[in-house]
C-alpha cells in the first residue's frame, strides 16, 4: 500500500492562539494489562468503552528485539476488559489486527479495518461483554480493505475517513456505503462529524511525504468540501487519536511532530539507524491535548504522559483512558493513564 521510498519510516510511526486559558491535566497511573506478551506495549490497537469497562484488542508491538536491532513486529489477536482497576483476558479476536478502527454503539463496540499481519483487511466486527467474557460477531465487510483512517460518529452514523475515501453506515444495519473521496490521500487522519459536517485532518500525504497542517470540511449534504480551523500550533495529527466526549466535542491525544516526522519521510536507508537511535525527547511528540468544538480549537494543557503516537483512548465516566501507544519510534508504552482537567 505504501511506496518503498518511505515504508520502513511508517512503521516507526509513531495552535493558531486558543481561545481559553490552559488548564491542568492531571494523571492517574491504572494497573498495566498483566500479560508478558502486552508487557512491553502495543500501539494502534482498538479501544474503547463499553460503560464503565475498558476494552483493548489487538495492537502491535516488537516483542523480541527492538526495531532498531531490526526486530520484528507482531500483531495480536487478545482481547482484554478492565472493570475497577482489574483487568482480564476477555477472549481473541477472529485476527490479529492493529491499526484498525473503533466505534461505540449502544452497549458494545464496533471494530472496522485494520492490518492483519501486513495485509489491510476489510472486516467488521461487533464486540459485546457478558460476565466479562467477549462476544465476537461478524457484521457487513467494508466496501474495500482500509487501515490508518479517521473514525467518528454522529447520532447512529458511522464514518470511517482514509485514502479510499469516506465511508458511512447506520448503527445496527452496518451497511458501509461510500460518500466521496477525500481531497487528498491521507494516512492517519482524525475526523470529526458534527452539525452535519464531516472534518478532517492530517495524517500524511504519502504522495507528496509531507504532513499538512490544514483541515478539511465535508458539508453531508451536498457532498461539497471546504476548509476547516487549521491543526493547532501547525503542528499534524500524524500517530495522534481523535475521539469524541460526552458533550460532543472532538478530543485529540498524542501525535509526532511535523517536521521531524517529514524529514523522516526522506531518510534514506543510512539515515534509519541514526534516527532510531534518538532519546524520547528528541522526537518530540505532541504532549499538549485539545479540544475542537465544531469552530474553533483550544488547549486542555500539557500532559507529558500523552506524548505518545497511536494510544488507545477510550471515554469513562471517570476520565480519559488513555493506553499504550508509541513512546518513540519503534518503543512501546506499557502504561495506562486516566487524564482529568482540573
Amino acid at each position: 500500500m505504501f511506496s518503498k521510498l518511505f515504508g520502513w519510516a511508517v512503521v516507526i510511526l509513531m495552535a493558531a492562539a486558543c481561545s481559553q486559558p490552559m488548564k491542568q491535566i492531571s494523571t492517574t497511573q491504572l494497573p498495566p494489562i498483566p500479560d508478558a506478551a502486552y508487557a512491553k506495549g502495543v500501539s494502534a490497537p482498538f479501544c474503547g468503552a463499553i460503560g464503565e469497562t475498558l476494552v483493548v484488542a489487538g495492537g502491535a508491538n516488537f516483542p523480541d528485539k527492538p526495531l532498531l536491532e531490526g526486530g520484528a513486529k507482531r500483531v495480536y489477536a487478545d482481547i482484554w476488559a478492565c472493570s475497577d482497576g482489574a483487568w482480564n483476558h476477555a477472549g481473541v479476536l477472529p485476527d490479529s489486527v492493529a491499526y484498525g478502527a473503533t466505534f461505540c454503539v449502544d452497549g458494545a463496540l464496533v471494530f472496522a479495518g485494520g492490518n492483519v499481519c501486513g495485509t489491510t483487511t476489510d472486516k467488521v466486527y461487533k464486540l459485546s461483554l457478558t460476565d466479562g467474557k467477549a462476544s465476537v460477531t461478524p457484521l457487513p465487510s467494508l466496501p474495500v480493505p482500509m487501515e490508518q483512517c479517521g473514525w467518528t460518529q454522529s447520532g447512529e452514523t458511522l464514518f470511517l475517513a482514509g485514502q479510499e475515501g469516506v465511508f458511512c453506515c447506520r448503527e445496527g444495519e452496518y451497511v458501509w456505503k461510500k460518500l466521496c473521496d477525500i481531497p487528498e490521500p491521507l494516512v492517519q487522519p482524525v475526523a470529526y462529524a458534527s452539525g452535519g459536517k464531516l472534518f478532517l485532518w492530517g495524517g500524511f500525504n504519502p504522495g507528496t511525504l509531507l504532513a499538512p497542517d490544514k483541515g478539511h470540511c465535508l458539508d453531508l449534504t451536498t457532498l461539497e468540501w471546504g476548509s476547516a480551523p487549521a491543526i493547532p500550533d501547525g503542528g499534524t495529527f500524524v500517530g495522534a487519536t481523535g475521539v469524541s466526549l460526552s458533550d460532543g466535542r472532538l478530543l485529540v491525544v498524542g501525535g509526532v511532530n511535523r517536521a521531524i516526522f517529514e524529514r523522516a519521510l526522506r531518510n534514506t536507508t543510512e539515515d534509519r539507524i541514526p534516527y532510531l537511535s534518538q532519546d524520547p525527547s528528541w522526537y518530540k511528540f505532541r504532549s499538549e491535548v485539545f479540544v475542537f468544538d465544531g469552530n474553533a480549537w483550544n488547549s486542555l494543557g500539557e500532559c507529558p504522559p500523552a506524548a505518545l503516537a497511536g494510544p488507545g483512548v477510550a471515554v469513562l465516566e471517570k476520565g480519559i483512558v488513555v493506553t499504550g501507544g508509541e513512546l518513540k519510534p519503534g518503543v512501546r508504552s506499557p502504561r495506562t493513564i486516566l487524564l482529568k482537567t482540573e
